[in-house]
């Protein structure tokens, strides 16, 4: 990887960890751990490849887990078991019929 590769992935990668720790914990902890991980890293110039390819693999992980979690809480939100009955029914064209509670 190249240097402006990797510091691409770093810059990401924090974002990343900002977005979804951050705001939950009120807790830099990550992100200073993350930086201190990526000084280290830099100043070693015998440091391996494979470091920046798994913070590569772990910036995928974290993006598509962000998105998946905002795609769920979009598509399928939280209710009750009767509502979510009725609306799976009816985006197949089906009508539920009426529970035993409705009568």
């Amino acid at each position: 990887m190249t240097n402006t590769t990797q510091l691409r992935v770093y810059r990401h990668l924090l974002r990343e960890i900002n977005r979804q720790f951050t705001p939950v914990t009120k807790n830099k902890a990550w992100s200073i751990q993350l930086r201190q991980q990526w000084l280290e890293a830099s100043r070693n110039p015998g440091s391996n490849n494979t470091d920046f390819k798994a913070a590569h693999n772990v910036l995928t992980y974290m993006a598509n887990n962000r998105q998946y979690k905002e795609l769920l809480a979009e598509f399928n939100p939280k209710m009750s078991e009767g509502d979510r009955i009725e609306k799976t029914a009816r985006r197949v064209g089906l009508e539920a019929p009426k529970s035993y509670d409705d009568v």
